[in-house]
């Protein structure tokens, strides 16, 4: 057996573990990936509405967050980052039912902390501006309050109205984090706070510092930081908010080279949480497994490269050589079928299995025909996006691009 074949079999392996343990966790909570805690009562919520440039989709997420069918006080502080365009007046039209800041361009994370101190209720949102909230979402999320530790609640994110081939990619990629994220939370290992609607513990928050004005993102920063001092974060499924995927490639790679970037950021400046038993399964299993993961993806990537490039290669060579390209060599018997071959197909059975159930958990129907194209980019094209955005991440943290939001 060549070192290749050693390699792919530890590859293999590598993938069965992670599709194992999250369909395992899946069937022993079933009934908690589907349902939310009933809160006893309804905690008073601030949300926070940073905005830049944001004209073409403020005004929808103020309503959306003005239309919450939640029986606690709700507040909303919209705070214009020095915008450009019609941000503020946008949200002037609602200055009779929320509080609007109007201040020069600070960033995503300062405009927040600007505003965090004057918050006097019990709970505190963020809200990107360019997302919208289902009517439920509020209501989903804070009985989880009521457990013990829970200083922060993450809610359900599909994709906006996906019309590029990049935005169906990607909502297929939403759609399967809608069921992973709920499998992290259940697991005590969920790692990010998204700015589409998390919700904290006000006074915690406070505490900790607020957001981190130097990191590359902000949400992914402060879910380690609460990691760290003790906190748990828990996810809803039924807390439902839209929010746009870059319509573009480069778009995407730009969005996802600074996501993966903050990543490998934090996890270098958090290194205490690696093999830290006090930190549960996201110290123990999570980050360990993840940067396996990683590796293990870019791996497959590049070596898929190579062998199509050598493919292309000899038969050109061969053409030159003899004039003709066999077609014989493409054929492919029973007799040629190998372990690996099994495990490819163990594999894509478990990436169908839990795509089905990642549609299930966000209640969205199979709809093979409608939403073929998604499903397709999503089965063969973004395994090879995931590895080239981690990839690029990479070369740019060499590299020592700017690190700004």
């Amino acid at each position: 057996m060549q070192l290749i074949d050693i390699l792919y079999i530890g590859i293999f392996a590598v993938m069965i573990f992670s599709v194992s343990l999250w369909l395992l966790v899946y069937f022993l909570n079933r009934k908690d990936v589907y349902t939310d805690p009933v809160p006893s009562r309804f905690p008073s919520v601030t949300f926070l509405v940073p905005a830049y440039n944001e004209e073409e989709y403020v005004e929808e997420c103020i309503n959306s967050l003005l239309e919450q069918n939640y029986p606690g006080n709700l507040e909303i502080i919209a705070i214009n980052d020095g915008s450009k365009d019609s941000t503020l007046e946008k949200m002037s039209q609602f200055k009779d039912r929320i509080e609007i800041v109007d201040k020069e361009n600070s960033g995503k994370a300062n405009s927040m902390n600007q505003v965090l101190e004057k918050v006097d209720t019990e709970l505190i949102g963020c809200m990107d501006a360019d997302s919208v909230a289902e009517p439920g979402m509020v209501k989903a999320m804070v009985g989880y309050f009521e457990e013990d530790g829970v200083k922060g609640v993450t809610p359900a994110m599909k994709v906006k109205n996906p019309q590029t081939w990049s935005e169906k990619v990607m909502w297929a990629e939403f759609i399967y984090n809608v069921f992973l994220r709920k499998l992290f939370g259940i697991f005590d290992s969920q790692w990010v706070m998204p700015g589409p609607g998390s919700i904290y513990d006000a006074e915690y928050l406070k505490e900790i510092g607020g957001w981190d004005e130097e990191t590359l993102t902000e949400d992914m920063e402060v879910a380690f930081r609460m990691y760290k001092n003790g906190a748990k974060i828990k996810n809803s499924t039924n807390a439902y908010v839209d929010t746009p995927s870059p319509s573009t490639l480069k778009g995407l790679f730009r969005q996802r080279t600074r996501w993966y970037r903050g990543y490998i950021n934090n996890i270098i400046e958090y290194d205490e949480l690696w093999f830290n038993p006090r930190y549960g399964n996201l110290g123990v299993i999570i980050l360990p497994f993840n940067l396996l993961f990683i590796t293990v993806t870019v791996f497959l990537l590049t070596h898929l490269t190579y062998k199509i490039i050598t493919g292309i290669i000899q038969m050109f060579h061969t053409f030159m050589l003899v004039g003709t390209i066999p077609i014989g060599g493409l054929s492919l018997s029973v007799q040629s079928l190998s372990i690996f071959h099994l495990f490819y197909l163990v594999l894509g059975g478990a990436g169908l299995v839990m795509l089905y159930y990642s549609l299930r958990t966000s209640e969205e129907d199979l709809s093979l025909w409608e939403r073929k194209v998604h499903y397709i980019l999503f089965l063969t094209v973004y395994g090879m996006l995931y590895a080239a955005f981690w990839i690029s991440a990479a070369l740019e943290e060499i590299r020592g691009g700017k690190k700004i939001w």
